[in-house]
């Protein structure tokens, strides 16, 4: 029998990985919760060497440093320690790949990780990637499962990306042999956020295997449930967390709350009221 827990599900973080978990710890501080962890659905923008940066981030990081935010974890810093150490901080963050990682890195750590669901990947191994088309059983009996990457259709292809930032029909296939409770994912199953786009396969993944939930990202706006219905599976967009919101705070729909107890689990995102008195300003010391 599981046992009951409360995860936070973000959306993509593009390097604010100290601020999640600090919101996460006053969250569960706020609320007087534990948290069992963080998941999230990829862009955690895992670019621990800066020379392997994409276009983008390059952008967005002249103006914003947190962009650059892994570079605080994969080696100890006093922001890393004082973070980690506080009392009421998850265990760990578990996320999927999306389409602005260092690949060749992931990949890489994964090659030594090859019998284990997950790795982790900075200094503290607090931050880890599951494996992708592969399912996670964590402590709460939750199972959590990953497809890495965004749709490879010819109509909507990007050409900036290796192989292994596209969805792949090898991991889909191994996904559809298991069983598991919340597919994390980045790109939307088709027609879930706008109809007409993100990937079919997905979609069938997400009918044939019939998740409790599915999370993603990757696409602009608002987090909500989805367009269409999949039901049984009850599938969630998750905006960028990036606290750019009006007066820096943080964007409505970028973080929600997923209780699980013995096999069934709730889902809401959080009270956008309460997320703007977590701003770019004053996260550091919430």
């Amino acid at each position: 029998m599981s046992q009951p827990a409360t995860y936070l599900v973000f959306g993509d973080l593009h390097g604010r990985v100290l601020p999640a978990f600090r919101l996460a710890s006053y969250w569960s501080r706020t609320f007087g919760t534990p948290l069992a962890g963080i998941l999230q659905v990829g862009d955690l923008g895992y670019f621990p060497d800066l020379t392997k940066l994409d276009k983008a981030t390059v952008r967005h990081a002249k103006d914003d440093p947190l962009e650059l935010g892994v570079q605080d974890v994969i080696r100890p810093t006093e922001l890393g320690d004082t973070i980690f150490e506080e009392a009421t901080c998850p265990p760990g963050l578990w996320f999927t790949a999306g389409n602005h990682e260092d690949f060749d890195e992931l990949a890489r750590i994964a090659s030594a990780h090859t019998r284990f669901p997950t790795f982790p990947v900075d200094h503290y191994c607090m931050v880890n990637a599951v494996q992708n088309g592969r399912v996670v059983e964590l402590e709460s009996g939750l199972r959590v499962a990953a497809i890495w990457g965004v749709d490879g259709a010819e109509s909507s292809r990007r050409t900036n990306l290796p192989d292994r930032g596209y969805i792949s029909e090898k991991a889909v296939d191994l996904l559809l042999r298991e069983q598991f409770d919340v597919l994390l994912c980045h790109d939307a199953p088709y027609s879930a956020k706008r109809v007409g786009f993100g990937s079919k396969l997905l979609a069938m993944l997400i009918e044939l295997s019939r998740p409790a939930f599915c999370f993603f990202g990757h696409y602009k706006g608002e987090g909500g449930p989805s367009v269409v219905n999949f039901a049984p599976s009850r599938v969630f967009h998750m905006a960028g967390f990036e606290m750019r919101g009006r007066g820096q705070t943080t964007e409505v729909g970028s973080v929600g709350v997923l209780r699980w107890d013995d096999g069934e689990g709730e889902f809401e995102h959080l009270d956008p009221a309460w997320l703007r008195t977590f701003t770019r300003s004053n996260w550091r010391w919430r």
